[in-house]
């Protein structure tokens, strides 16, 4: 039984002296707003009161995990006096709060429990809802704007839907703060942050009607209705409340009949289903993470230009009609017009969407992206599998598998390779009317576990088993080898298959392993053993440079004899814009440095800066003549990280297509770096939406200026605020 008199004043301890320090810390040093400082002033004294109420010390040294947990008991049985309990969130918020100031009493070197040992309650992770367009039409057409009050909800619902502002922003805005002319309007958000609101057309008409059809010069922009307004002397009394806000929303979204609790407008930057996404320990389909439990995902860290983890903060999915498809460098990906990818400029690395990218500029893709893994399978069996996969057939009626060749002994391998596994030996016979071979290996135990791990074997529908993508470097080495063996060639390394999603998954297996390997497609005609010639197309994966052969020997033991390029002049960099933007700024110091590096280094600047494009080699010549001469810069320094850096390559745009498409999308929210891994490129994910939860809270997850530091607001937001209401105006209004 815990004791929690709330109706008795208990006296001051040295806790409730400490948590008034704590909030004074928050209030001076972290500048958290009023509302923040008494949502924790009130979470802790509920903590400090059940202290006092329960244990016989009451100082930082007597909380321990013992004190915790029979705290956190009494939160999950606490009855309110309304007669209501805890919900699960509000209980995570008082365990919240009590890590902030235990963090804080250790930071100031008081003895205390590490908060890092008291683990946040689970809770149910909340999915959003998106309206359609009619529904958010049906939605702003309920309030009756014959009448005051539905025009002023009219003004508020069009305020909202154009902004994505905060309940606490809506109401405190003041009618002479809002330009209507410009449409736009300052506001302090969340953490102290300014930024720059635009309004609509039709928001901004709206407000305007509405402020027109008011008689008094009351400085808030939205206030209650009453009978008599000229007896209020104070028109501050009648600001609308963040209550007020939610109950009027919440009114016509039931008016409406809409069967969700959220409206959203959003530009969403979303990804075929098939898309593969590199996590910490493996790697998945886009739709699968979706519906999956993961949580931490694989980016890079634009600061250190680095691979970085980081944990998924949102998921979201829609219906999309017509996609983009990108080939770039070698690589496939397929998104939807408005999906951002990262390009180099004058100013450094920014972002493109999908539909601004033409032909011959550079995309960022990753190098490499290492993963352990678990073990799953024997390698030997992986092998087994992955010839299998590549040129064998499993027939459930006849309980068997059939391995095919030219080459006897690559199946006389396979043959011995299966009397490992099962202890029985198959048969291999020569094919009538072929010059091939068949290995013929019944088991219905095996067949049944192809089945089960999903083997697919009509050609264009042929996939990689979901468990490879999380096995360990040797299991999935193995199973390259012996896909190799089935569908490669001796010389240069190649593959071929009629599937392309069969390939992309193999290549991003490569590119766990650092290996670049390039798909290509080409059509080509087939002549039928009928004698009829049909059209088909035919994807390849090509190993064409010599580093990524010598990985390719090294990692996969293959029966093909491989083939390897004699040289290799270097890894190229098109870092042209940047050498340009390094010309402009060392001309106006005045500082002449293209002859010393064709003196010292046979470098030639000027070749650099338009078509040809300089191996990292050059461009290091060039950093080091420019150090040699004292110089540096932003430009300099992010030359010096792109020639540093092991995990990223640029890939260079050969063609964008669009192509029909009525089906899902998805996309997700990572936290800080703000990317993923796509498909081996690297991916912007989606903040930019407008979001209205009716009822409980309206927020704006999206920030038009909203990052900490300056580099990477730079890489993001290569934008002016006339370039940001032009972005306004063109996604708002639209079909008004």
């Amino acid at each position: 039984m815990f004791l929690m008199p709330e109706d008795k004043k208990l006296p001051r301890s040295e806790v409730d002296r400490l948590i008034e320090e704590f909030l004074e810390h928050l209030e001076i040093e972290k500048n958290c707003s009023p509302l923040t400082i008494r949502n924790y002033k009130h979470y802790l004294s509920r903590f400090s009161n059940w202290l006092k109420a329960n244990s016989s010390k009451n100082n930082p040294g007597s909380i321990n995990l013992e004190i915790i947990k029979k705290y956190r008991v009494f939160l999950s049985r606490f009855i309110a006096k309304n007669g209501n309990s805890l919900s699960r969130i509000t209980q995570s918020y008082h365990v919240i709060a009590l890590r902030a100031f235990l963090r804080y009493l250790i930071k100031n070197d008081y003895r205390t429990l590490a908060p890092e040992k008291i683990e946040l309650p689970k809770s149910e992770s909340r999915s959003l809802k998106f309206l359609t367009t009619e529904q958010v039409e049906r939605l702003l057409g309920q309030p009756e704007i014959s009448k005051p009050q539905g025009l002023r909800d009219k003004a508020i619902l069009e305020t909202l839907f154009s902004t994505g502002l905060r309940v606490s922003e809506l109401v405190s805005l003041n009618r002479d703060k809002v330009d209507l002319i410009r449409r736009e309007f300052g506001v302090i958000g969340k953490g102290g942050r300014a930024r720059v609101v635009f309004l609509s057309k039709s928001a901004a008409e709206w407000i305007n009607r509405y402020l027109a059809s008011r008689s008094d010069q009351w400085e808030p922009l939205f206030i209650r209705i009453i009978k008599n307004p000229e007896v209020v002397e104070d028109g501050k009394k009648l600001r609308l409340g963040v209550r007020s806000i939610q109950r009027i929303v919440k009114k016509y979204v039931k008016k409406a009949k809409i069967p969700v609790d959220a409206t959203v407008h959003t530009l969403r930057h979303c990804l075929y289903p098939q898309t593969r996404i590199f996590l910490e320990q493996k790697i998945i389909e886009a739709q699968n993470l979706y519906r999956g439990v993961e949580k931490t995902i694989i980016g890079l860290d634009f600061e250190r230009i680095c691979l970085s983890s980081n944990k998924i903060i949102g998921k979201t999915s829609h219906l999309a009609e017509n996609l983009l498809s990108l080939w770039a460098g070698g690589y496939h990906i397929q998104v939807t017009p408005r999906h951002r990818f990262f390009t180099i400029a004058q100013e450094g690395i920014r972002e493109i969407k999908a539909e601004e990218i033409k032909k011959g500029q550079y995309l960022m893709g990753v190098k490499k992206c290492h993963f352990e893994g678990r073990h799953i399978l024997t390698p030997e069996l992986w092998r087994l599998l992955g010839y299998i996969l590549g040129d064998g057939a499993v027939s459930a009626r006849r309980r068997g598998v059939f391995l095919f060749d030219k080459e006897k002994k690559t199946l006389q391998y396979y043959a011995n390779l299966s009397k490992k596994l099962f202890n029985y030996e198959p048969k291999i016979k020569k094919l009538k009317d072929r010059s091939s071979y068949c290995l013929n290996l019944y088991s219905k135990k095996f067949v049944d576990i192809l089945k089960n791990i999903g083997y697919r074997h009509h050609s264009p529908q042929k996939r990689l088993p979901l468990l490879l993508f999380n096995a360990t470097e040797k299991e999935r080495t193995s199973f390259i080898a012996g896909f190799y063996d089935a569908e490669g060639n001796s010389g240069i390394p190649k593959i071929f298959s009629s599937s392309i999603e069969l390939l992309k998954d193999i290549q991003m297996l490569f590119l766990s392993l650092g290996i670049d390997v390039h798909l290509y497609r080409r059509q080509r005609i087939v002549k039928l053993p009928q004698g009829r010639l049909i059209s088909n197309k035919i994807y390849n994966l090509h190993i064409l440079h010599l580093p990524d052969q010598k990985l390719f020997k090294k990692y996969i033991p293959t029966l093909k004899q491989i083939k390897m390029e004699k040289d290799f002049v270097g890894e190229k960099l098109p870092v042209g814009p940047l050498l340009q933007h390094l010309v402009d700024e060392t001309n106006k110091l005045g500082i002449k440095w293209a002859e010393k590096a064709s003196k010292d280094f046979g470098v030639r600047r000027d070749r650099y800066l338009k078509k040809i494009i300089p191996t990292k080699k050059t461009v290091k010549k060039i950093i080091i003549t420019l150090e040699r001469l004292g110089f540096k810069s932003r430009t300099f320094n992010l030359l010096q990280q792109l020639i540093n850096t092991e995990d990223i390559k640029w890939l260079k745009v050969d063609k964008v297509e669009k192509i029909p498409y009525q089906d899902l999308v998805y996309d997700f929210s990572v936290n800080k770096i703000e990317n993923l891994i796509t498909d081996g490129f690297i991916s912007h994910n989606s903040f930019a939406t407008d979001l209205l939860i009716a009822g409980a809270d309206i927020r704006s997850v999206q920030e038009l200026l909203g990052h900490k530091n300056i580099a990477t607001t730079q890489i993001y937001t290569h934008i002016t605020n006339r370039q940001l209401r032009d972005v306004h105006e063109a996604f708002h209004g639209k079909g008004k």
